[in-house]
Parts: C-alpha cells; structure tokens; sequence
C-alpha cells in the first residue's frame, strides 16, 4: 500500500516514466467480468477486453505483454489519480469529444513508436469512457426516442457518434456529456461512515460493475443486459477496431 501511494506521487512526471519503461524492451466479451472493486472498472475487465480484442490476430508476443501492463497495472495503480486517464471529473461535449479524440491519436502515435504500455493506457481511457461518463445513459434514451435498435451489439463507438451532430444536441439537451466527479478523500468518507453519495459523484454515476447503483441498472426497460454489461460491450469493439489497424 505504501508503495502504492508513493507510485501515485510521482504519477504526474508520466512521460519520463513511461519513456523508461518503454525503452525496454476467447471470444468477445458478452457477459459480465470480474467485478474487483466495485468503484473502479476493475483492472481484470480492462485487461480481458484487450484479451479477447487481441484474439485471432499476430500480434508480437512483446506488444501484447505491455500493452496489457499499461491497460492494466500501469493505468490504475500507478496512474491511479489522474483523472485524464479515468475520464473522472469531466463535463461537456466539448471536453469529452476531445478526450476521446486524443486517447485514439495518443494510442495510434505510441502504437506507431512501439511504445505499448502507452498504447495500453491509452486503451484504459477509451474503456473507462464507456464505465464513467453518461454516454451509455444517453445513448439508451437517444435510441429509444428515434427507434433504434435497443440490441447491445447495436450500441454504436463514441468514434463514430463524436462527430454526429444530431446525437450531440440531443446530449445537450440532456445537460451534455458528463462524468462522475471523483475525489479520493470524500469517496472514503463515503465507504466509511456509510453516506449517501451525492448525486453526480463517481460512485452515482458509474457503470464500473453490475454491483455499482448505475451500473446493475437495465439497459432500457425491458433489456436481457445491464448498462455495465452495455459499456463493457461497445468498449470491447472500439478496443478491437482500434487494434486490427495495427496490422
């Protein structure tokens, strides 16, 4: 525990850590994954999705290896406080949109340079859209009103929403793109005095697992599937897309 709190100091100096450790050198995901903590997109479900993304394809044995280390490991225990990598704490289209759009170009420059535990931090941030913010919530609603497929594999990537201005102003009408806001200290208060988290908090809001009060929630009335199972899903196919442009 110590170690891990003097790792989260210094997780701030991330290019020169990363730049260190760099210079060394089945089947999809349908139900729900190792629920770890029940705050955080468990470390395991981020490190199964890239499993099954990976399958099927000739990756280097060495890619592999790092990228699940920085999806992993790397992303929530020594970047376990910067809310970059999380997505806690962001709010508007604006902001979420260009998050997104940096976690892609960030995983395709380090993909490009080798430099794989990068690539899989930049994979966690893409998961982590999906178990943080509002997206799944909005998406849902959106379908529903212009009668769309409720299906799960009908569920489309941000990638191919972010830029759909009709989605866009239906999210504003909704009060936009928004994550749980995320502090380490009123989230222990939380787990040891019992209180009842505020509305908006990260512990409200998340879909992290099928035992957090949004995540065990049905997709849209009537669905098979709960809205953590939903994230994971959509997660998985944009971790996958993103991967088999690699080869």
């Amino acid at each position: 525990m110590r170690n891990t709190i003097i790792l989260c100091i210094f997780a701030e100096d991330i290019r020169s850590i990363m730049n260190t450790i760099n210079s060394q050198t089945n089947s999809p995901v349908q139900q729900p994954l190792n629920q770890g903590r029940v705050d955080k997109f468990p470390m395991k479900t981020h490190e199964i999705m890239l499993k099954d993304a990976f399958e099927g394809a000739d990756f280097p044995r060495c890619a592999v290896r790092w990228m699940k280390f920085g999806i992993g490991f790397f992303a929530d225990v020594v970047l376990a406080l910067k809310s970059s990598v999380h997505l806690d704490d962001h709010k508007g289209n604006d902001t979420l949109v260009k998050a997104y759009k940096r976690a892609i170009d960030e995983f395709h420059r380090c993909a490009d340079r080798k430099r794989y535990i990068g690539a899989g931090v930049h994979l966690h941030t893409i998961g982590d859209f999906y178990a943080h913010t509002n997206f799944i919530d909005l998406y849902s609603l959106y379908a529903r009103q212009r009668g769309l497929s409720m299906d799960k594999e009908d569920i489309p990537e941000f990638s191919k929403l972010m830029d759909n201005a009709d989605f866009l102003q239906f999210a504003k009408t909704q009060g936009e793109l928004r994550a749980g806001t995320y502090g380490l200290i009123s989230d222990l208060i939380e787990k040891i005095f019992k209180t009842k988290p505020k509305e908006g908090s990260h512990t409200v809001m998340n879909l992290d697992s099928n035992k957090s009060i949004n995540g065990g929630k049905p997709y849209a009335p009537g669905s098979t599937f709960t809205k953590h199972e939903a994230g994971v899903y959509v997660a998985y196919i944009e971790c996958r897309n993103l991967l088999q442009r690699m080869l």
